[in-house]
């Protein structure tokens, strides 16, 4: 699937390496279909968010401990989709590390 999208082995990896080590154990028992029972549970526990229920969260910073997400991204992508990136590189790095 990568190689049709352009995307190398190593890019793969770098970018997707979390999903490709869990999938090499086979796929999800659900099969990938999400039915919203962390909804259906935060309703049926009076939670005012799905973050209380979820057994995953991503933190109040959006950060994904799991993933590593937000990462980088190269500038020719920036450039590609004409988008500009203001934040000074130690800056970026300061706020990812807090999270």
């Amino acid at each position: 699937m990568f190689s049709l999208l352009g995307i190398d082995e190593k890019e793969a990896r770098e970018k997707f390496g979390f999903l490709l080590d869990a999938l090499a154990h086979g796929p999800p028992p659900h099969a990938g279909m999400a039915f919203g029972f962390d909804r259906l549970a935060m309703i049926l526990a009076g939670a005012p968010s799905i973050r209380d229920v979820i057994a995953f969260p991503k933190t109040a910073t959006a950060s994904d401990l799991m993933s590593g997400a937000p990462s980088g991204v190269p500038k020719e992508q920036l450039d590609e989709l004409f988008v500009k990136n203001t934040a000074e590189p130690k800056q970026l790095s300061e706020e990812l590390s807090t999270t």
